[in-house]
């Protein structure tokens, strides 16, 4: 629909919901063009988009356009006895309208024969939780509302399928497409759900999940002599993660001003693990208490930041492909110790993840499987494993996102969060620390510096200027970068590796270096991932820094 088309369509509803009403009428001109110029669309993980009133925001009638589009998929993909008798699991997070969102999928479902799974009486929970019950109770599909690390501006819809796992684009575009179908109705739903039909997850599930994430220790019931920093940033995983931690025997030190669930995020306004910033306030805490490590999850809790305590009490703030090598060594290690290892692991990780977790994967003789980026595409190769003669041992994400048993399929920091806080601890007793784990790593397999530069280019015209760089790209020659010559340059839009398309190059270079470089499939920003590596860290870091710069000089001047 075009733009007159979509403002057209608000302004012929009747009885829009007060508060969004009221928006509508307050914006200025450039506000409407950047509100209604478009729809929302399906990306790497559902709808997520700014909260308020239009097409391309996220509001009441965004979560209805979605849900009765996911409702005609379903009502095609099952059994009407299927749905009625197995439902989908609905969960949201702490962020604005999420309650009243997910309360809203709820009704949707319920009034047209779907059994409809909240959480108990219909209170927040992480993200991981989700897709656990999924598979534990036999849903046949589930939602969340949430926007995971965004800033509170942002909300969003993500779906899975009866694996746990999000759902593939064969699918969200079929979806996507009912979606675009979608338009007058949702402003005069009339919904009668049937009070049979709405239900709760059964607390004994949830417990089933602390007791699966507790199972993953290989020393339980051992005094624990390290002390962690705990935060939330306002999320979800506020009531579960220092519990299962203390329960575990840690000595939890929780950072009270990110702990209660603040939708506006007041002492993280950029809830991203990522960033530097969220570390602030842990650090103080930690240099307050001596404590040994920093664990941080996104709001959401699919995601894990750690900082790691230096000699002269300063913390290194390690990256998701510096913790993924300790992650593995420490599983691997004591799996092989165990004689649990088996013969045909797999560790399933994205084209744009560095290449030291492999070295250490297949030091140990596990294969290593590439998928593209979107942690969907490593949940579904870990539905296909059995069927393949693979045992699944981990799966991760540059962007901090891991999952180590699959009792979940998708990312999970609170599981990651257990097993990083007793590697931590069986290091210490070793007189280790991850950083020396990390070093040992480099000597053995070399230094590899791997680095994300996000360029992020918001307004209408944002999208058509990173199409713009990935056009140019895509159709030049790049001889070479830093006097290193670039030796093979791949091109996924049409698919490679048997994967599917995706807007995806990859650029390698005569040392053993390589970038890659994507749009996000939800936020407006194009991302490049380089991987540079060195026989010292420093030497890996400038390379990367002056390769960057000649890419920007040359070929980014947008």
């Amino acid at each position: 629909m075009s733009y007159i088309d979509n403002l057209n369509l608000w302004k012929n509803a009747k009885d829009l919901e007060p508060e969004l009403g009221a928006q509508f009428k307050a914006m200025s001109e450039q506000e409407l063009l950047e509100a209604f110029s478009s729809d929302l669309e399906f990306g790497t993980a559902g709808l997520r988009g700014l909260i308020g009133p239009g097409t391309g925001k996220m509001n009441l009638y965004t979560i209805r356009r979605a849900t009765l589009a996911f409702l005609q998929f379903l009502q095609k993909k099952y059994s009407l006895t299927d749905l009625k008798e197995k439902g989908v699991i609905i969960g949201h997070d702490n962020r604005h309208f999420s309650e009243k969102f997910a309360q809203e999928v709820a009704e949707i479902f319920a009034s047209n024969g779907v059994k409809a799974i909240l959480f108990h009486n219909n209170d927040l929970r992480p993200t991981p939780m989700v897709s656990y019950t999924i598979r534990k109770i036999g849903a046949t599909a589930g939602v969340i509302i949430t926007a995971s690390h965004n800033s509170r501006e942002y909300n969003g819809y993500k779906i899975y399928d009866h694996n746990g796992s999000q759902f593939l684009p064969v699918d969200t575009d079929v979806i996507g497409e009912n979606y675009l179908k979608i338009k007058e109705e949702v402003f005069t739903l009339n919904l009668h759900p049937q009070p049979e039909l709405l239900t709760f997850v059964s607390q004994t599930v949830e417990e089933n999940y602390v007791e699966d994430v507790k199972a993953m220790q290989f020393y339980p019931g051992q005094k624990r002599n390290i002390k962690i920093v705990f935060s939330n940033l306002h999320g979800t995983s506020k009531d579960w993660t220092p519990r299962i931690l203390r329960e575990c025997g840690y000595d939890v030190i929780i950072v009270e001003e990110q702990f209660n669930n603040d939708p506006d995020f007041t002492y993280a306004p950029n809830p991203n693990p990522e960033l530097a910033e969220c570390f602030d306030l842990p650090i103080k805490y930690a240099q307050k208490h001596n404590a040994d490590i920093i664990i941080l999850n996104d709001p959401d809790a699919d995601r894990l930041g750690i900082g790691i305590r230096q000699g002269d009490n300063s913390y290194y703030l390690m990256t998701g492909n510096e913790t993924a090598p300790v992650l593995l060594e420490y599983l691997f290690s004591h799996y092989q110790k165990n004689n649990t290892l088996p013969t045909n692991g797999v560790m399933y990780n994205t084209f744009v993840t560095g290449n030291l977790s492999d070295k250490v994967a297949e030091s140990y003789g596990v294969e290593v499987v590439k998928t593209l980026t979107g942690f969907k595409w490593i949940g579904d190769q870990m539905a296909k494993a059995p069927n393949q003669n693979r045992t699944f041992l981990f799966g991760f994400e540059e962007a901090y996102g891991y999952v180590l048993k699959d009792i979940v399929r998708d990312k999970d920091g609170i599981q990651a969060s257990l097993v990083i806080a007793e590697a931590c601890w069986y290091y210490h007793n070793l007189g280790k620390s991850f950083l020396d784990i990390l070093n040992e790593q480099y000597e053995k397999f070399g230094y590899y510096y791997c680095n994300t530069v996000n360029l992020v280019r918001t307004g209408v015209e944002g999208p058509e200027i990173i199409k713009g760089m990935l056009k140019t790209l895509r159709e030049n020659t790049l001889p070479a970068l830093n006097g290193i010559s670039c030796v093979k340059k791949e091109d996924y839009l049409t698919g490679l590796y048997n994967m599917p398309g995706q807007d995806l190059l990859k650029f390698y270079f005569a040392d053993g270096s390589w970038f890659a470089v994507r749009a996000s499939g939800t936020e407006p920003k194009i991302k490049f991932y380089f991987v540079c590596v060195d026989k010292s860290a420093q030497g890996a870091k400038t390379k990367m820094q002056l390769m960057y710069q000649e890419l920007a000089e040359k070929y980014l001047n947008n």
